[in-house]
């Protein structure tokens, strides 16, 4: 409903008693005469409070009103706040959890089945409200409510702030909502978002509003549990000073720590003050420059839309494992869960990675070694097709990885290991691949192909794939195949066949004669005969199925790379010689389409 002339008068009176107030004036100074400044981007973060023990007490209510650990081997991974209040606190050894708490309840949470599923339907709740959201972990998302917010406020104006607002009282905080209006509107949608994962999902959670990601993620824990927070630009300078160190800030990883600690950067504002000439000369320039800007609260990094992850991977970790036998089972443990997450997800994964973590006394943590391969394509169409011999094959495969980075030969001490299927592609229906070229390059179904040195060598490449995605093309010999190809479109198409090619021996012909038909006319109906001789490493089916075009052009190159018998330079017609040469030539050209059929 439109508002009454008297009802703007008001209004505008009110502003204005407001902006003339002495709580105002102390606020803002003289620079309410001034231009407004520019509009920033907003950013929320949202954190969900002890997130697996919040998904168990979902799943058990029983457990909403008991002190609650989630137990990951031998630690408190989380708890809830029943059991904080007791003195429980997260990655606590369970030993010492039970003697802070002896009637805490432990639930493992080795498997994260559920806490994946719940933190799936978390972001998609909030994409239902706002495109750009980045997930960040199982109970962390980013969203970027810029443009909302500028919707919005073409037709709301908001005076105040919803939650808290960092470093300011709640009174001065909404003095200033007339001058920061996005970040004001950006909590009341936030607040929106907590509300319906609540009502919709059982879920509390904090969250932060700033102008970055790095600002919105800092100020979202300001208050706990279930608050929200949010950060005004004139308050950045305080929170990241707050910061006690470096390591405190989000991206800064233990490594890059060490490195600047060896520099004598221990708090943030160290890094502020340091010369970015010399932080470039140890890092590097674009290391060096992001460092310093996020030390100063800069962050330009854009929310990015979270898609389907580009791996799946599940790891185990444990105090020491030390025998051949404990990392097979383990192995096939890992591989047995990642299977059927594979399996669910549908799509199939090009490479296969392993990592461990060896002890070393100096480095506990941090010192993961990791192999990867190529997935052959014999395994790789096995994984989504739930076949029985799927993870005896990929633990061939994985041990081969494992003997490259741990000489089994010594003793040898792990407390991690991780596996990995990752470049996930989505599968093309074979209806729709029908006419594309990826659908000429067929594995052989043929229970006699070099496919079968792979499965007893996983590691080693064969003509069913090298490792580099070669095609396959093996048949045994002798297969006769007649087919049709599909009809030609062009004129280019409708050339005069290749005459039959000469007989040579059998030690050096390609010893196959295969009798192929194909249709080529401007309707497709009419019908030609060719006679020709394919290399073994050619499918006939496949080849049939080729476009007649492309079966001529390969015909005339394989015609010209076939191994004839010398004849005595004196018996050669004149000119012939030159013919020779000039067919070699062809043959070996780089871009040629032998490239694809490679001879065995």
């Amino acid at each position: 409903m439109e508002s009454s002339e008297e009802e703007i008068e008001n209004e505008t009176e009110w502003k204005q008693h407001l902006m003339d107030s002495p709580l105002a004036r102390q606020v803002f100074g003289s620079s309410r005469n001034k231009t407004s400044t520019p509009r920033h981007k907003v950013i929320l973060h949202f954190d969900l409070d002890c997130f697996y023990a919040q998904v168990e007490m979902i799943r058990n209510p029983a457990l909403r009103d008991v002190p609650l650990g989630i137990q990951q081997k031998y630690i408190i991974v989380t708890c809830n706040y029943v059991a904080r209040q007791q003195g429980v606190t997260k990655l606590m050894s369970v030993t010492n959890a039970r003697e802070k708490c002896p009637q805490l309840v432990l639930v493992k949470g080795e498997d994260l089945t559920h806490y994946r599923e719940m933190s799936y339907q978390v972001t998609d709740l909030l994409l239902s409200f706002c495109p750009l959201v980045e997930r960040l972990g199982f109970d962390e998302n980013f969203v970027d409510i810029t443009e909302m917010v500028e919707k919005r406020l073409s037709c709301t104006p908001v005076f105040s702030f919803q939650g808290h607002v960092y470093g300011t009282s709640k009174e001065v905080a909404d003095a200033k909502a007339n001058y920061h209006p996005e970040l004001a509107l950006g909590s009341h949608i936030a607040a929106e978002l907590r509300e319906s994962i609540h009502a919709k999902l059982g879920l509390t959670g904090c969250a932060g509003v700033a102008t970055n990601k790095l600002l919105a993620k800092l100020v979202s824990g300001t208050f706990k549990p279930n608050q929200q927070t949010t950060l005004l630009p004139d308050n950045v300078d305080d929170i990241m000073g707050s910061l006690s160190s470096v390591r405190k800030i989000p991206g800064v990883g233990h490594q890059t720590a060490k490195r600047l600690q060896a520099l004598g950067l221990i708090s943030v504002r160290d890094l502020q003050l340091f010369p970015l000439t010399e932080l470039a000369r140890e890092l590097g320039s674009p290391c060096a420059t992001r460092l310093k800007n996020l030390s100063c609260g800069v962050d330009d990094s854009p929310v990015t839309l979270t898609g389907a992850p580009q791996s799946l991977s599940d790891e185990d970790s444990f105090k020491k494992m030390t025998s051949m036998k404990e990392v097979t089972d383990k192995i096939q443990q890992l591989l047995g869960s990642l299977l059927e997450r594979m399996r669910k997800d549908g799509r199939q994964p090009q490479t296969f990675r392993l990592s461990v973590r060896k002890y070393s006394a100096s480095n506990k943590w941090y010192s993961r070694e990791s192999r990867q391969c190529p997935i052959p394509n014999h395994i790789r169409h096995k994984i989504t097709a739930s076949s029985d011999d799927t993870p005896t094959v990929l633990l061939s495969l994985a041990m081969k990885l494992f003997s490259k980075m741990v000489d089994t030969a010594v003793p040898f001490h792990l407390t991690l290991i991780n596996v990995c299927f990752s470049n996930l592609q989505t599968q093309t229906p074979a209806a729709s691949t029908r006419g594309s070229i990826t659908s000429f390059f067929a594995t052989s179904t043929s229970p006699k192909t070099s496919t079968q040195s792979q499965i007893d060598d996983p590691m080693r490449g064969s003509g069913a794939d090298d490792g580099l995605g070669s095609p396959s093309l093996m048949i045994p010999l002798g297969t006769e195949n007649t087919a049709e190809s599909p009809p030609c479109r062009d004129a280019a198409s409708r050339q005069a066949r290749p005459t039959q090619c000469a007989s040579v021996p059998a030690e050096a012909s390609w010893q196959m004669t295969t009798s192929h038909s194909s249709t080529c006319s401007d309707s497709g109906d009419a019908k030609i005969s060719v006679t020709h001789q394919l290399p073994p490493s050619v499918d006939p089916q496949v080849f049939s199925e080729l476009p007649a075009n492309l079966q001529m052009e390969l015909m005339r190159e394989w015609e010209h790379q076939r191994p004839v018998l010398k004849i005595p330079a004196a018996s050669r017609k004149p000119g012939r010689e030159a013919k020779d040469k000039k067919g070699s030539g062809t043959a070996s050209q780089a871009n040629s389409l032998l490239n694809y059929f490679k001879p065995a």
